[in-house]
């Protein structure tokens, strides 16, 4: 059992800790300690100073963001136990204890006596291939978030620029939708560039599937535009920066897929062993899961990926 509860306020610079002595009920000091190598080493001087036992302390750190993951993958290399503490948890605590205040030192006092109560999530060096999988998958979820924005964003400026575009690219975001609109942002520029030409850079962006029927039905569309043409200059501007930009992130977002797919390989698994689920999907699920006899009830499995209804009544 430990004798010793560390808790850790964390930052972007400087950590602050403060230790309670549990056979004493008496607490240090809260002391800080730089976020560098030389910043750790302090802190493993100071524990070391109350107990050359590892085994003694419990060391919580409360989630906030990735502040504190280089402070506890260091930790846990170091054999010594660490808890993270839900911030929801930490702030109720410490306002239950009288104090309104929101400071690093009253947090850090606060951690430490919070870990005399139970059920912290205990943390581990994670498995190296599941660990990087699911910084990919993260990574990968951000992007799709971004590009879906920026779909939004194209649909919004077009419907005012060039709104019969969408009658004929139902799907904005495809390869061909994109390198048209990026070359030719706009009725007019469609209508300039002609049939032909149209026609062409339809061809090129497309590998041979689509051509003149196509480039004929945007180039009388235009003519016709009921687009603000006043706008034209600034919006189609926006029009070809939007097209770029979601080129480039489906460029990485596929590159980010190839190495979730890499690694998901390098697992016991196999996609057909699923019944449903594509491999970015199943990725994200046995990355985010680790050790499923982490959850001891179904409840708490599917409330980890926020799947529990809730019921919400007066």
């Amino acid at each position: 059992m430990a004798k010793y509860h560390i808790g850790i306020d964390v930052s972007k610079h400087k950590h602050k800790a403060c230790i309670h002595n549990l056979v004493q009920d008496s607490y240090s000091g809260v002391f800080s300690f730089d976020v560098n190598r030389q910043g750790f080493e302090k802190l493993l001087g100071t524990l070391e100073k109350f107990s050359s036992n590892k085994d003694d302390f419990l060391i919580g750190i409360e989630a906030t963001g990735s502040y504190g993951a280089t402070l506890a993958y260091f930790l846990l290399s170091h054999s010594y136990k660490v808890v993270e503490i839900n911030p929801y948890r930490a702030n109720q605590f410490r306002k239950a204890q009288g104090k309104k205040a929101k400071t690093d030192r009253i947090d850090a006092r606060s951690l430490s006596a919070l870990l005399s109560l139970e059920n912290h999530k205990p943390l581990s060096i994670p498995d190296p291939v599941l660990d990087n999988l699911r910084e990919f998958t993260r990574f990968r979820a951000d992007m799709v978030k971004d590009r879906s924005a920026l779909v939004n964003q194209l649909h919004e400026t077009l419907s005012t620029l060039f709104p019969e575009f969408a009658t004929v690219f139902s799907q904005l975001n495809s390869t061909t939708s994109l390198a048209l609109l990026i070359s030719y942002p706009g009725p007019e520029y469609i209508s300039r560039a002609g049939e032909a030409k149209i026609a062409e850079s339809l061809r090129v962006a497309s590998r041979g599937r689509m051509g003149e029927t196509l480039a004929k039905s945007l180039v009388e569309a235009a003519q016709n535009s009921i687009g603000v043409l006043q706008r034209q200059p600034a919006l189609a501007t926006k029009v070809s920066i939007l097209g770029g930009r979601l080129v480039s992130l489906s460029a990485a977002i596929g590159r980010v897929e190839k190495e979730i797919a890499d690694l998901f390989h390098k697992l016991p698994y196999k996609p057909e062993d699923f019944p449903v689920g594509d491999i970015s999907s199943l990725a994200t699920l046995i990355s985010e899961i680790e050790d499923i006899h982490r959850f001891p009830t179904l409840k708490q499995f599917l409330s980890h990926f926020g799947w529990c209804p809730q019921s919400f009544q007066s």
